[in-house]
């Protein structure tokens, strides 16, 4: 039920939105994308005669990976290449940052969603070696090939990071994604050691962005106002 609501509430931020599909933005829809299939596997394995079929099969250690190994990888990416320009004053690169998105998303999907399928066919976990006439093999190969892919995603992102950190784009702006809402983005990038040179006024959940857009959001308070006065 958390979860659930949870789920409501990211899709609901999004909902009707003007989303830009930058890296940070796709990392986070691959984050709830994965954590959709880990959660949806999660009620399959509460059933108590499917969790008896499936129980210490592959379908737990891909639902495993699914709930927590996923989930963190693309959260996180999406916090590194979001918070990077703030950390360091220089924007990743956009196209590198792509090509790593989509490398880790199809190769960890490769990996670990045919895994449900071979727990669903019978492959134990913490087996060391299988036989051919098991019928296991196929859906193997495709997953030591997603795994491939999924260990080469990370050569395009060190090598992102270690050239846009020398010489990548530099941020001569306070908040280079142009809508932040919090307070690090109404400082410089990097910020100095003092954080900020005046003390920043804190009004509202968006203090950045009232900084940044005073109009408009003087415009959306008045517009509240006046929703809330309507019957």
């Amino acid at each position: 039920m958390p979860t659930g609501i949870k789920f409501f509430n990211w899709i609901g931020t999004m909902w009707k939105g003007q989303l830009t599909f930058e890296t940070p933005m796709l990392f986070a829809v691959g984050f709830l994308v994965t954590f959709l299939f880990g959660g949806l596997t999660g009620v399959l394995l509460a059933s108590p005669p499917l969790d008896f079929h499936v129980t210490d099969s592959y379908f737990v250690v891909a639902h495993f990976h699914y709930v927590l190994f996923g989930t963190i990888v693309f959260s996180t990416f999406a916090g590194v290449y979001f918070w990077f320009p703030k950390m360091t004053g220089r924007l990743l690169d956009e196209r590198l940052g792509k090509f790593h998105f989509w490398l880790t998303f199809i190769g960890f999907h490769s990996t670990f969603l045919v895994q449900h399928w071979l727990g669903n066919e019978g492959m134990p976990r913490r087996y060391a070696d299988y036989l051919p006439t098991d019928g296991f093999t196929d859906l193997n190969i495709v997953s030591t090939v997603g795994a491939f892919i999924l260990g080469a995603s990370m050569l395009p992102f060190l090598w992102n990071v270690f050239t846009s950190y020398r010489y990548g784009e530099v941020v001569t702006v306070d908040d280079p994604w142009g809508y932040g809402n919090s307070l690090e983005w109404a400082t410089s990038c990097p910020p100095p050691r003092h954080n900020f040179t005046e003390l920043p006024r804190v009004r509202s959940e968006r203090p950045a962005f009232e900084l940044h857009y005073p109009h408009m959001s003087e415009r959306m308070r008045a517009e509240a106002h006046v929703a809330r006065a309507q019957p």
